[in-house]
């Protein structure tokens, strides 16, 4: 009996090792333009779309980012995750003035070939607020949210 299992088990991964063809996540053109901008990280994840990829990593700083490339390996915009301590001290300085005595809980930095948004949520004791701010510091409430 263990003679015909063991068999079975071996025919099967046989099989399924000649018939299976892994499918590349990623071209070879968009690989050499990641590696080459970003030598350092080594377990970046990624995904495959109709019309681009995406991939998923940490910096060496501890930053996780995203970043999506058409086929031909041109970035198409570029996410960033982050703490306060990442954004720049002059739209930081903007924030603090505009909304004294908040924190800064998190940052979203998003890019692409037009411009740079930073979605920022701030909090106090009461309340969570996401704000959003442009390269200049040009900063708008977009919500308001009770902590519950």
């Amino acid at each position: 009996m263990k003679k015909i299992i063991l068999a079975s088990v071996i025919t099967l991964f046989s099989a399924t090792t000649i018939f299976a063809k892994p499918s590349p996540l990623v071209n070879e053109k968009v690989l050499k333009v990641f590696h080459e901008a970003f030598p350092e990280v080594t377990q970046p994840t990624w995904y495959n779309f109709d019309n681009y990829f995406e991939v998923f990593f940490t910096n060496a700083d501890n930053t996780s980012c995203r970043i999506d490339y058409d086929p031909d390996g041109n970035v198409l915009s570029t996410t960033r995750y982050y703490t306060a301590q990442g954004l720049s001290p002059a739209i930081r300085a903007k924030v603090f003035e505009k909304y004294p005595g908040k924190n800064i809980f998190g940052v979203t930095e998003v890019s692409n070939n037009e411009k740079v948004v930073y979605h920022i949520v701030l909090q106090d004791e009461k309340y969570w607020y996401n704000i959003e701010s442009d390269a200049t510091g040009s900063i708008r409430l977009e919500k308001k949210l009770l902590k519950g």
